[in-house]
């Protein structure tokens, strides 16, 4: 017996139709069928990329000056556009915050600066208790969002344009739980947790003796896989209701940021999902504030499923502890100043979109301006000794 194909010798006969014609053979009917359902899922396939092409586009930047030509396409149909300040399409940058529980500062400030010729992104961290001298006063940067007269997003990003001399082509501002959601539709993350973290927060803000606010981080220290509320409480840990914690205290704390930043990148990228991706984009669009379209936020998921995590830089901006004083005031508050050299540096090869380079003049950096007074091996100093480069305050 021939299993493909026929020789003509089997002679058992087709029973013969009513009409008395034999029925034509089956086989080619499933075989339809299947070519119709292919067919089906080519179209349902393509349409869902159709539409992601139709509806993804990168963030509109500074506008091209009259003079302005476009030097080509790169090897991603990237449209590079040259202006005389710059490079419209290189480079695209983006200030990311993320809100305290409480909605009262601004627990977390980055900037980023994504290459899209490259396919790389920087992020710097801006420590949360870095000095700025904004609305007339010194001020920790994390206190600008909320307690700032003329504070808010605008306000903030004012702040940010002070110290890195330029204003971010984009804002998000992130809530917990968006950061909860968006990692629990990632499917978690592992994690090596550094330390045990132990912290009961019970507060009562409203003064009515009820506990109205309660916060809990209990994760032992260890690779494990968290969910999203772990992984937002790591995020968030500082020390434990002892005191204990991170040795290097806020330092150490950026450091886990930056590496649970990076589980979350290798993470995304082992899936290579867009569908996965996209889900996240849907709940970063919809539950943040951003002045970022979702066909943008799109466009960055699209982009980062071409990198992969080596080209995926975090640090941190460098700083001097301080301790600061009012003149009519003995109390004092901690503050860190830029360390404006080397701040400089980072901003000019990590962060900036322009074509020239940044310098002193360009921003308003609080620096010391007195010799250095050293109390227990802190530096301590009053608001008089201060000072703002490029002609501030």
């Amino acid at each position: 017996m021939k299993l493909f194909g026929g020789t003509g010798h089997n002679t058992r006969k087709r029973p013969a139709a009513r009409g008395g014609e034999a029925k034509p053979p089956k086989s080619g009917k499933g075989k339809k069928t299947l070519l119709i359902i292919l067919a089906v899922l080519i179209i349902l396939v393509g349409g869902v990329f159709a539409y992601w092409k139709l509806t993804t586009r990168p963030p509109d930047v500074v506008s091209p000056t009259p003079d302005s030509e476009q030097t080509g396409l790169n090897g991603d149909n990237i449209e590079i556009i040259d202006t005389e300040t710059r490079e419209i399409g290189h480079y695209y940058t983006v200030l990311v915050v993320g809100e305290d529980q409480l909605r009262m500062n601004t627990d977390t400030i980055m900037v980023a600066r994504f290459d899209a010729v490259e396919k790389k992104v920087d992020v710097v961290s801006i420590p949360r208790d870095t000095v700025v001298y904004y609305d007339g006063g010194y001020r920790r940067i994390n206190s600008v969002y909320y307690r700032a007269e003329n504070g808010g997003i605008e306000g903030l990003m004012d702040a940010v344009e002070d110290v890195t001399g330029f204003r971010p082509d984009n804002y998000v501002v992130v809530q917990t739980d968006v950061f909860v959601k968006a990692i629990d539709a990632l499917g978690g993350v592992w994690f090596d947790v550094p330390v045990d973290m132990n912290y009961d927060d019970y507060s009562d803000n409203d003064n009515d003796g009820v506990v109205d606010y309660l916060f809990q981080i209990h994760i032992d220290k260890g690779y494990q896989w968290l969910s999203g509320e772990n992984a937002m409480k790591v995020f968030r840990f500082r020390q434990n209701n002892d005191g204990t914690g991170y040795p290097g205290g806020d330092w150490d704390r950026l450091e886990v940021q930056h590496n649970l930043i990076k589980a979350l990148a290798d993470e995304a990228l082992k899936l290579n999902n867009l569908n996965k991706l996209y889900e996240i984009a849907r709940i970063v669009s919809d539950s943040s504030e951003t002045d970022l379209l979702y066909s943008n936020i799109q466009w960055y998921a699209q982009q980062f499923l071409m990198m992969d995590t080596s080209n995926i830089n975090v640090s941190t901006m460098p700083t001097t502890g301080l301790w600061v004083r009012t003149n009519s005031s003995a109390k004092e508050m901690a503050l860190v100043t830029i360390n404006i050299d080397e701040w400089l540096t980072i901003v000019n090869n990590q962060l900036n979109p322009y074509k020239n380079e940044i310098t002193r003049d360009d921003c308003s950096i609080v620096y010391l301006n007195a010799p250095k007074q050293l109390i227990n091996g802190q530096l301590h100093a009053t608001t008089s000794e201060l000072a703002v480069t490029g002609g501030g305050q």
